[in-house]
């Protein structure tokens, strides 16, 4: 058959056309990354090709990959973002930055085992505004959160390097744990807070409601702190930072003792019978002398004869102050990014010995080995010395000014007021060592399978270990014949999770990430410790304990292990309808065999109603979403108690036959309970989060109602049992409240801004059952009055007389009170002061908490102030002022005290309390609202400009001045109401000034 070259030809013609419009349209697979201006991955980005209905949605990791043409044009868009377009052109790898539109919203906020945006959230989740503290003197990040984040509550701290107490919602436990569960760089992290550099931290936030604390199950009843340090990431070239401040610590209150002349006008006070003349008692009695007195032994008399007059509060004391230096190193390459730092923290407190000095040092690195396998570390070290034994504060101010700490020779006097009371100051005269040290290694993996997108997998290993030691030797121990000891601990806590993600590619109007986790993890202590009681010489101090004549050796170990099995759903329809399931199965050691484990599941979701078309003509807000949860948690019980212990101690010693050694014996110390089971607490949350006006008014209110059943408790056993108690698991708690965060910018300007944020929170919770008994028969369950536990009352209800004044010497009084003691109301009117005379007074928790923070700049200028307050009007946030206690007579004129104390006489009739010394068959206790505002943090810092850095080379440069505690209102006497220390005896509460520099090469 001849070709037909013609036909040939056209076909030929027919494929080269074909082929060049191939070519001309051809697609070239892109891939890239979307961020946010601080380098952060936006996840669940839609990429789109405009004009087209194709598209994908970034991964985990702000990552994508889509087939597009040279001609065409990629459309990003993310709510609470700028929508950006770029020409795809030649180029195949993209990073495209999206500017915020409404930053708050557009914040990626941890959440455990992953992160979220926070429009995206359908739990109540906080982010604390940790730069708004930045220049405060803290050496514990926990006191950046003070006051700052509502429903939050952190206590202050009296010590060097003490770590503080947290509180999140209130109280939901009687015995059970009440503190929350920390959470670092996402593994739970047991052990102090003060062992973290504040200047490692990048942020902080806070799981508050049930639903979103269900992912960590059963150890989230009490909330969870999510503490995340800082990376590399967004560094593009290296940084090299520095910052350093000094600190002045001083008492916010100036408080005395009674110096002699007012310490003899006391003592005359209290014995005013003798003292003074009657019938009104107010005329001097001359007859009455210190030296014809009982209550005043020979030392002091000596030191009335030769003038002494001695502060012995003043010796106690210090200059306090603190020092803190951290440097760091950070960048980020195509490949890698690293941040590597260390700090130096140097406290004194204002109680002798009272000192803290920290060393840290931290790596953080991460590398991408492969586009798919990414490898990294968290790790840090901290060493802490906590060296030194201050004297007690309690018996210091007891002290008379009329004795002396120290002879003639400069030697101390053991008993200075001439009884069997030891000199304090004995105390600060010792060997004291206190090292606490910590290593912490994070080892991490992470898989993205090219093969599924949106798939990744993540291992986390976690060492934690700690090692401790504590030495002590004092010449005055052991009846004055020297004592010494040494005690060892360590403690290592590992955690293995695995974490499995999946973005599933559901197109762009849905979105639906699944989370696996599957956790591992054992804790062990031992404890060696060896002591040793009179010494011939001590010159060896705790190094030679066999010198001593009495020698002890005692040690102790434990193991705890905890499993557990997660998994979460999180989707989303057009951004605008949210969905978030969990369920967590955890197991503890803790716990009898018969309920190890337990599930704890949780759900709620979200409705961004400003996403909807009714909302289009909408011109107040930019955002508004509401939020619904339910959610169940869990609280641990005490390692070994549902089991029955054996104790091997000295009562159980015993003799084996006729003139046989001593034996040591073991006996049952507690009884078993094999269905001793996990405490639950079940709850609702309802929140709703808006941002209007074009971002200057944001915020969130949330509204929450829990209960907490199978409370863990210790039931008091009959005698007959041979024990005292048991944990079990009975009744019930109520808890309530409510919270409102709100953010202002009242100025924006280009060259002056103004923002204001403030929070507002009120907790209320409520026994609803104890043990279920009516043993009086009124229908009603019995409260456990010895307990202060009370059906219908807060946890913390204050029970006790209820004190209606101070009688008067004309008065008439009943037998067994006198001029000078309390007035008691008799409740139940017979007639009689008894214990059924005891009421409920009110409660030790806050009414409401409040926090205002203020940040003002101008030019270069940036100052910041920021009020604390907790109020409780008349019947919450109550504390017990009792100056002075019960006290003998003797001992009320021999004592010393404060001088700022209003106590009774015949010369001070109307004086706030009674007189020391007066005692009666039923001692009442005066207590006072506690309410405060306070000026808690205020600082003023100035940033160089960038022309004159550049000119010194430098990136920054910011000098600043901040001032900590300095203002209270009040009505509170005494110390402080917030640490609920009154006119008794107990460390002060800090403040000061301080000056700092942090620059960046």
């Amino acid at each position: 058959m001849a070709l037909d070259f013609t036909s040939l030809g056209r076909g030929l013609a027919l494929l080269f056309i074909l082929f060049f419009t191939s070519v001309a349209v051809a697609q070239t697979t892109l891939s890239g990354s979307v961020l946010d201006t601080d380098q952060e991955p936006l996840i669940g980005a839609t990429v789109t090709i405009k004009g087209t209905g194709t598209g994908t949605v970034t991964d985990l990791n702000g990552d994508f990959t889509l087939q597009a043409a040279a001609d065409d044009v990629l459309v990003i868009t993310y709510t609470g973002y700028q929508t950006f377009e770029q020409v795809v052109g030649n180029q195949t790898n993209f990073e495209i930055v999206l500017q915020s539109s409404t930053a708050e919203l557009t914040e990626v906020v941890v959440v455990g085992y992953g992160t979220q945006r926070r429009r995206d959230l359908t739990g109540a989740v906080a982010s604390a505004p940790l730069e708004a503290f930045r220049e405060a003197p803290n050496t514990n990040i926990l006191q950046s959160l003070n006051g700052t984040v509502p429903g939050l509550v952190v206590g202050q701290s009296t010590a060097a390097g003490e770590d503080a107490s947290i509180q999140i919602r209130g109280q939901n436990s009687i015995n059970g744990n009440t503190a929350p569960l920390i959470v670092l760089d996402g593994i739970i992290y047991a052990g102090r807070i003060t062992d973290i550099n504040p200047n490692d931290i990048a942020s902080v936030d806070v799981l508050k409601d049930p639903s979103s604390k269900a992912i960590y199950g059963a150890q989230a009843a009490n909330g969870v702190i999510l503490i995340t340090s800082k990376t590399g990431r967004g560094a593009r070239k290296p940084s090299i930072s520095y910052s350093g401040n000094y600190t002045t610590q001083n008492p916010t209150q100036d408080r005395r003792l009674l110096s002699r002349e007012d310490y003899l006008l006391a003592a005359r006070d209290v014995d005013y019978l003798n003292g003074y003349v009657g019938p009104d008692f107010t005329q001097i009695n001359p007859d009455w002398t210190p030296e014809n007195d009982a209550a005043f032994f020979a030392p002091i008399l000596a030191g009335l004869a030769n003038g002494t007059d001695f502060d012995w509060l003043g010796a106690t004391q210090q200059n306090g102050f603190i020092t803190d230096h951290s440097l760091s190193v950070s960048g980020a390459t195509d490949k890698t990014t690293y941040f590597i730092s260390g700090g130096y923290t140097d406290q004194q407190g204002i109680v002798l010995n009272d000192n803290y000095n920290r060393k840290t040092a931290r790596v953080n690195l991460s590398v991408d080995v492969t586009d798919w396998l990414t490898i990294g570390t968290n790790s840090f070290g901290s060493f802490a010395d906590y060296s030194g034994t201050s004297p007690s504060i309690g018996n210091v101010t007891s002290f008379s000014p009329l004795a002396a700490p120290r002879d003639a020779d400069g030697n101390f006097i053991i008993n200075p007021l001439g009884d069997n009371v030891l000199n304090p100051l004995l105390a600060s005269d010792t060997d004291d060592r206190d090292i606490r040290n910590r290593l912490v290694g994070i080892f991490f993996g992470e898989i993205k399978f090219p093969f599924i997108p949106g798939l990744s997998y993540r291992v986390n290993y976690s060492n934690n270990y700690r090692f401790e030691t504590r030495q002590n030797a004092s010449v005055y121990e052991g009846g004055l014949s020297g004592a010494a000891f040494k005690n060892n601990n360590s403690t290592y806590d590992w955690t293995l999770n695995n974490i499995l993600n999946y973005q599933v590619p559901l197109g762009p109007k849905h979105g639906l990430i699944l989370t696996g986790v599957l956790e591992r993890r054992r804790i062990s202590f031992e404890s060696t410790s060896a002591r040793g009681v009179g010494f011939t010489n001590l010159g060896l101090s705790f190094n030679d304990l066999a010198q001593a004549r009495l020698q002890f050796v005692e040690s102790s170990a434990f193991e705890e292990s905890f499993s557990s099995q997660m998994f979460r759903l999180a989707y989303d329809f057009q951004n605008r309808y949210l969905f978030t399931a969990t369920a967590r199965r955890d197991g503890f050691s803790g716990f009898a065999a018969n309920n190890r484990s337990a599930v704890f599941p949780s759900a709620s979701i979200g409705w961004v109603i400003s996403e909807e078309g009714f909302m289009a003509d909408n011109q107040l807000f930019d955002f508004l979403k509401l939020r619904v949860g339910y959610g169940i948690n869990g609280n641990l019980t005490n390692r070994y108690s549902s089991l029955a212990r054996i104790l091997a101690g000295e009562d159980n010693r015993y003799i084996f036959g006729d003139g046989g050694q001593t034996l040591n014996g073991q006996g049952i110390q507690s009884l078993a309970n094999p269905n001793l089971k996990w405490e639950r607490t079940a709850g609702f949350n309802f929140g709703l989060d808006f941002a209007a006006v074009d971002g200057r008014i944001s915020g969130n209110l949330d509204l929450y109602n829990s209960n907490t059943t199978d409370l863990l408790f210790n039931l008091v056993l009959p005698g007959i049992t041979g024990f005292t108690s048991i944990t079990s698991n009975v009744g019930e708690i109520k808890n309530n409240g409510i919270e409102l965060n709100l953010n202002l910018e009242a100025i924006r300007k280009d060259n002056f801004n103004w923002t204001v944020g403030l929070n507002v929170a009120r907790n209320r919770n409520e026994i609803v059952s104890l043990l279920g008994f009516d043993n009086d028969g009124d229908g009603r369950e019995d409260d456990l009055t010895a307990s202060g536990l009370f059906i219908g009352q807060p946890i913390n209800t204050i029970f006790d007389y209820q004190v209606e004044g101070i009688y008067q010497l004309n008065d008439e009084i009943p037998a067994g009170y006198a001029p000078g003691t309390y007035r008691l109301r008799d409740v139940n009117g017979d007639g009689m002061i008894t214990p059924d005379d005891r009421t409920v007074l009110g409660s030790s928790d806050p009414g409401f908490t409040l926090g205002l923070r203020n940040s003002i700049s101008y030019g270069d200028f940036t100052f910041r102030f920021f009020f604390n307050a907790v109020q409780g009007g008349n019947d919450f946030y109550l504390g017990n002022n009792e100056a002075l206690g019960v006290l003998t007579p003797g001992l009320a004129q021999s004592q010393n005290w404060y001088a700022d104390i209003d106590y009774w006489s015949p010369n001070n009739p109307g004086a706030t309390y009674r007189l020391p010394g007066t005692n009666t068959p039923f001692n009442g206790s005066q207590y006072f609202s506690r309410s405060f505002v306070r000026l808690q943090d205020v600082s003023l810092a100035y940033n160089l400009s960038k022309s004159l850095t550049e000119q010194l080379g430098l990136s920054s440069l910011k000098v600043f001045i901040a001032g900590k505690n300095l203002w209270t209102i009040t009505d509170w006497e005494g110390w402080d109401p917030e640490t609920d220390q009154g006119l008794n005896d107990s460390r002060p509460l800090l403040g000061g000034y301080s000056f700092g520099i942090n620059v960046s090469f």
